[in-house]
């Protein structure tokens, strides 16, 4: 019997990768509907493709180009291999479907407070009382983990806000998406249609400040809030202990440099379910696929994090030329294991901000 705490994508793909190697498997999550609430921008590169074929009712938009502002108003604009937006509460429910059809259980209204072992075996209390005995036991409960900190493995975690809403706004393009630089680590504008954005930003220090900044800057009238905590990666952070795993935010495995999650969760629900499986080390598996880039994606962020706006500009100006303009629009940005040497080679300028780096 496996229980799985958490019905996002991590915990529901994890559980039809288990289902269908033949496990019993329930997914317990707190809320009384998966999806809800949002707390995420929703865009993913086309590299989930090879992870996920996602029906076409759950895109909303399509995005081909990115446009970055520098803080100083300049910009460049970037040719991608389209992105997807999607509706992340029907892409949850889409990824819970298909575990259902594998024979997934779902609990709603389930809300994970402690485990305890007992005889092999591992009992679940919930905050309704409930009592439930299982074998194994993943984590999937998002930044705050409560499986982790059950478990010890919750260590010293760092963590930065997000803050978005849909908001009605001018757009001139619905399939171009727009980064603004300066305004907390970055914002973002991300059109729905031609009349919808989802508007945000990731600040460590004044996120509530940067994001009504940025709003007043788009002129934008909001519909409604989609706010959550984002775990920085953590190398340190072990991710199992005997018969209990974390996967995805639980873990902390966001690209500190973006903060998604979303394509590495799906990634490695399928590790997750081999390693159970094939009784493999679950450690291994997926630092051998994700945990380069993870790292390069922190030593990114932390890198932009003591850039000046006089940084920002120079940064803008060097990524308008043509020639590393053009590495960015054949690459994913979820990899920049990669193309970031080939940034390097293109412009060596780039390396006047190693000292940064160190």
């Amino acid at each position: 019997m496996v229980s799985i705490i958490g019905a996002g994508p991590a915990g529901s793909y994890t559980a039809y990768f288990l289902a269908k190697r033949g496990y019993e498997v329930t997914v317990y999550e707190a809320g009384n509907k998966i999806g809800h609430p949002i707390q995420c921008s929703g865009v993913v590169t086309p590299a989930i493709e090879d992870v996920l074929k996602v029906k076409k009712e759950v895109i909303v938009n399509r995005i081909k180009k990115i446009r970055f502002f520098s803080p100083n108003n300049q910009s460049f604009e970037v040719n991608i291999k389209p992105d997807y937006v999607y509706d992340r509460g029907e892409l949850d429910r889409y990824i819970a479907g298909l575990a259902e059809k594998e024979g997934v259980k779902f609990k709603l209204n389930h809300r994970f407070e402690s485990y305890e072992n007992s005889n092999n075996s591992m009992k679940l209390k919930f905050a309704n009382s409930k009592i439930i005995n299982t074998d194994i036991l993943i984590g999937a409960d998002g930044p705050y983990s409560k499986v982790a900190q059950c478990a010890g493995l919750f260590n010293n975690r760092k963590f930065i806000t997000g803050l978005q809403a849909r908001c009605k706004t001018k757009i001139e393009d619905k399939s171009r998406v727009d980064i603004f630089l300066g305004y907390g680590e970055f914002g973002w504008s991300i059109p729905e249609d031609e009349y919808c954005a989802r508007i945000g930003v990731v600040s460590e220090k004044n996120p509530q400040n940067d994001f009504k900044r940025l709003i007043l800057n788009l002129k934008a009238e909001t519909i409604n809030y989609q706010s959550g905590m984002i775990p920085l990666y953590n190398s340190q952070v072990k991710t199992q202990k005997d018969n209990v795993y974390l996967i995805g935010d639980a873990a902390t495995m966001v690209k500190a440099a973006t903060h998604g999650s979303i394509l590495y969760c799906l990634i490695t629900a399928e590790l997750l379910a081999k390693a159970i499986h094939e009784k493999k080390d679950y450690e291994s598996l997926w630092r051998k696929e994700i945990g380069l880039d993870l790292w390069l994606n922190l030593k990114i962020r932390n890198t932009l994090c003591k850039f000046s706006d006089k940084d920002y500009n120079k940064l803008t100006e060097y990524f308008s030329q043509d020639k590393l303009k053009s590495v960015l629009s054949t690459n994913v940005r979820d990899f920049p294991s990669k193309f970031i040497l080939q940034l390097l080679i293109k412009e060596p300028r780039l390396l006047r901000f190693f000292p940064k780096v160190l």
